[in-house]
């Protein structure tokens, strides 16, 4: 039987980005679910399919893997002039989109868990 796979917040923290820069951070995990990686930055033209002549012939998305499942994190509204809310609105988001993925894999019979590993 396979275990709960446990998934940092900080690599969550890191695939979420600014709206602002263009590119999207996507969690991927295994088609059995015994681990993850994090896939960022993707250009957001190619992550949601606007250039697909770019994407490989065999269907393995934008430098992820074939047959993975991949949640792409939603991004946040950057303030550069204000560096403790720029902050605090991604820690924010991250832990949005820890929820989110939790929701999603359970939907695709992954159980998961989300490590908080963040001050």
């Amino acid at each position: 039987m396979r275990g709960v796979l446990e998934i940092r917040l900080s690599d969550l923290f890191r695939a979420t980005l600014p709206d602002e820069c263009g590119n999207d951070g996507y969690l991927g995990i295994a088609p059995d679910g015994s681990r993850y990686h994090v896939v960022v930055p993707v250009d957001r033209k190619i992550s949601r399919g606007l250039k697909f002549w770019i994407n490989p012939a065999d269907g393995t998305p934008f430098g992820g893997y074939k047959d993975w499942h991949y949640f792409r994190c939603l991004t946040y509204g950057a303030s550069p002039l204000e560096p403790e809310k720029d902050l605090t609105d991604r820690r924010e988001r991250a832990r949005q989109n820890g929820r989110l993925v939790q929701k999603w894999a359970q939907s695709a019979g992954l159980p998961i868990r989300i490590r908080e590993d963040m001050e």
